[in-house]
């Protein structure tokens, strides 16, 4: 009888790809497929699972195999390590689910068979799924914080999806809101989900591609403009397209308002072991958009017309927000 060959995961650094691999899109799919809450409700039971389809049970103890999860009395549940992984399962969301099929193309990208954009794309309502989970521990508190500090009374989120950071800045300041986003189900998702918190005499809803400002009705009134990873969208379409964006907002806006941007940083090079900018700055490498590091936000921002007022660090690594003012009119005198 032959014995199975015992193999240290150091031994075989493939294999441990391998497990990374199988291991993140299995947890992806199952918060994709609304089946992860359960286990972190308290759990999932072997009786709730008959007449469900097959794969579910060997996905789940798939995950018993690899600690994420223990089966006892029946019940698989979420283990320690589980929990914690729960707790950041954005950042798989948003890379299996809202990059998968680009990521599994990257060989017809490089023998130039395939064209990202036209023959493939990215799933637009995973990556805002998984950035959204991301954000809730990573960066909302510290956007909150930072709000704190100055006034407003109107806010603009552009790209603001299912407006559920919208609805929150407005509920917690106090303000008026104006969210737009091009993307259909999203849009209505917004409408839904303001309406369900009768906020629709205080938030209204634009279905607009972000770079049409004139087509954002109360722009001139706005003293708050808020966006998260969409102006490093805008770069990919050359500095020169950014910064036109940038001066169009910042002449349309009144004298006084603020910006407040959220991107991340590329890594620093020469330093293993940063984790996640590295992933986003080469799935973003993908898609054909780079990243600026702070000073080239601040440098850019600037000659676009605004004065980048403080720059915070966010709990997610290499996130920064960048908190900017209009820059006010220069004085001649006669």
């Amino acid at each position: 009888m032959s014995v199975p060959v015992s193999t240290k995961p150091e031994d075989r650094p493939a294999l441990d790809l391998f497990h990374g691999y199988a291991l993140a899109s299995a947890i992806a799919a199952l918060e994709m497929a609304d089946e992860l809450s359960a286990l972190e409700k308290g759990g999932i039971t072997l009786a709730s699972l008959e007449g469900r389809d097959p794969l579910l049970v060997a996905t789940l103890r798939y995950l018993c195999h690899r600690g994420v999860l223990r089966e006892s009395g029946e019940r698989f549940t979420l283990t320690d390590y589980g929990a914690r992984v729960y707790a950041d399962r954005g950042f798989l969301v948003w890379l299996v689910g809202g990059y998968g099929e680009p990521m599994r193309r990257i060989d017809a990208f490089l023998q130039r068979s395939m064209r990202y954009g036209s023959d493939v794309t990215r799933d637009g309502r995973w990556v805002a799924g998984g950035t959204a989970m991301m954000a809730r521990t990573d960066v909302v508190p510290q956007v909150m914080e930072t709000l704190a500090k100055i006034s407003f009374g109107t806010v603009l989120d552009l790209g603001s999806g299912n407006a559920r950071f919208l609805m929150a800045v407005c509920d917690r300041f106090g303000a008026r809101g104006i969210g737009v986003d091009v993307d259909h189900a999203a849009h209505a998702a917004a409408g839904e989900a303001v309406a369900a918190n009768h906020m629709q005499d205080r938030i209204e809803l634009v279905r607009a591609d972000v770079r049409a400002l004139d087509e954002i009705p109360g722009i001139d009134k706005v003293d708050l403009v808020v966006t998260f990873y969409l102006l490093h969208e805008i770069l990919a379409g050359g500095r020169d397209a950014l910064l036109g964006y940038l001066t169009g907002l910042a002449a349309r806006l009144p004298a006084g308002a603020k910006l407040l941007v959220g991107e991340i940083e590329p890594p620093i090079d020469g330093e293993p072991g940063q984790p996640f900018t590295p992933e986003f700055t080469y799935v973003h490498a993908l898609v054909r958009q780079t990243l600026l590091p702070a000073d080239g936000w601040r440098d850019v921002l600037t000659e676009g017309g605004f004065d980048v007022r403080e720059i915070v660090r966010c709990r997610v690594p290499g996130g920064i927000l960048l908190l900017c003012e209009k820059h006010e009119p220069v004085s001649r005198s006669r």
